[in-house]
């Protein structure tokens, strides 16, 4: 039996209905979720479901031409964009977008639309994410909110790491010698939303599935 999980992400803000306060019993959980790219917006996303077509094309492939996609190289620490023709991404579409990555994405002005993100939701038991020696973007590699202080990213943060939220603009916080000092306690991790995180070391970080699958 499958069961069908509703995420819903709307806009910019990622309010997110979860699932993960509840134990499910189904062989295969099948979630998806709807991104709202406004006009004339960059929007930062993420999967954090497994698919077999997790790729440029897969994802992406009904956005209209002119439609660009960000994807960040954390060894060459640089963008490596996207641009869709007039019969589709081309080559790039067999790009990959794997589960715990982040990308940027843009429309052609004055164009809006929604895009649906789907598949099976992860069902390990941790799943690993990588801090780099710069910048990774990054997202939290489970579908539900989480705040970002009970994540191990947040509590096995060094000194000067930092991690940044894009909203038309730039909202950043640093690890101190105190903490997470300047960190709101609520600060939520949305489903969907991808995310900068920026370390002097490369290091492994095991995050804990946040929900039960019986």
């Amino acid at each position: 039996m499958k069961k069908m999980v509703a995420i819903l992400i709307s806009g910019v803000a990622f309010s997110a209905a979860s699932f993960a306060q509840t134990n499910v019993s189904s062989a295969n959980v099948v979630g998806y979720n709807q991104i709202t790219i406004p006009t004339n917006q960059i929007v930062l996303v993420a999967t954090s479901f497994l698919n077999t077509s997790n790729t440029i094309e897969g994802l992406f492939g009904n956005l209209p031409p002119g439609s660009k996609i960000s994807i960040w190289n954390p060894t060459q620490q640089k963008y490596n964009s996207f641009v869709c023709l007039r019969d589709g991404w081309d080559t790039a579409g067999t790009n990959t977008i794997p589960r715990g990555r982040g990308v940027f994405v843009s429309l052609p002005a004055g164009v809006g639309t929604n895009i649906y993100v789907s598949g099976d939701v992860p069902q390990d038991s941790t799943s690993t994410v990588y801090k780099v020696a710069g910048l990774a973007l990054m997202s939290y590699p489970y579908p539900a909110d989480v705040a970002f202080t009970n994540t191990a990213l947040a509590q096995n943060a060094l000194p000067g790491d930092k991690i940044s939220f894009w909203n038309n603009g730039w909202v950043g916080y640093s690890r101190d010698r105190d903490g997470w000092s300047n960190i709101p306690t609520n600060l939520q991790l949305r489903v969907g939303q991808g995310f900068f995180y920026q370390s002097a070391t490369n290091a492994a970080v095991n995050e804990v599935q946040p929900y039960t699958i019986n």
